[in-house]
């Protein structure tokens, strides 16, 4: 399939004109960036990371199909879902202005994603378990991952905040880095002390954290690094980093890979 089409741009010129009466500044504007360069930056990352030739791999959390499009160009099928009804919708309609035919979507909360045990030979999470209950949703994404498969995790450490307050990155009319930032601290703290989470709560999930949790849930071989640096199938070029990875010598984006046990 041709990644870097100009179908692409024509399919969302569409698309948005019939979805920007509902969208804010800021998704307009994360719409924007995410496809101003097309698919080939996301098709990279994933052969990079090992995330080509599977037969079903699960979007956990696929926004605007961008992650959707690159994978299942080079993949036989790919499952996406999303707590959106909105975005799921984008992202049916874009496929079918492009005639994209083997990614399935369904519309899922948080609490319990809608496929069967072991149904997925990979499962893709890009910036996106932040916002869960994620030790919650972690149980949820190694239940529907099949033995000996692959899962990629993005998440984000106290850096990434920092950077948030400093630099107020992606500010937008309808989108304050700052008072994000003082809400994530409020929600980590109750989540970690009293396990509790409701809709709209963002979360710092530090890496070791992930790694004692992915260790419990029995998965082996968990590599982490800086947001698009890990770099595991070597005859794919080297990924370039999308997020900051580390800001004033704290974790800021990073990313996990880990394979369930058999």
């Amino acid at each position: 399939m041709e990644i870097f089409y100009p179908e692409l741009y024509e399919a969302l010129r569409k698309v948005q004109s019939e979805y920007i009466h509902s969208m804010g500044h800021n998704d307009q504007l994360f719409l924007k960036r995410i496809y101003r360069e097309g698919l080939d930056k996301y098709v990279a990352r994933l052969e990079a990371i090992g995330f080509s030739g599977h037969k079903n791999v699960l979007d956990a959390g696929c926004g605007y199909g961008q992650w959707s499009l690159a994978l299942a160009s080079i993949n036989q099928s790919v499952s996406a879902c999303d707590i959106s009804t909105h975005r799921v919708e984008f992202v049916d309609v874009l496929c079918q202005q492009l005639g994209v035919n083997n990614i399935s979507t369904r519309i899922s909360g948080i609490d319990k994603i809608p496929y069967k045990s072991n149904s997925f030979d990979a499962v893709f999470c890009y910036s996106v378990i932040f916002m869960t209950p994620w030790l919650e949703f972690l149980k949820e994404l190694a239940r529907v991952l099949k033995p000996g498969g692959l899962l990629y995790v993005s998440a984000n450490g106290l850096g990434w905040y920092i950077f948030l307050w400093k630099e107020e990155h992606n500010k937008a009319d309808d989108y304050d880095p700052r008072a994000i930032v003082a809400r994530t601290f409020a929600d980590t703290l109750k989540y970690n002390r009293e396990g509790y989470y409701e809709l709209g709560m963002h979360l710092i999930i530090e890496p070791e954290q992930m790694r004692s949790e992915l260790q419990n849930l029995g998965f082996i071989d968990i590599k982490i690094a800086s947001e698009g640096c890990l770099h595991l199938n070597k005859a794919a070029p080297a990924p370039k980093p999308f997020l900051k990875g580390v800001y004033q010598d704290e974790v800021g984006v990073y990313e996990i890979l880990a394979t369930k046990s058999i």
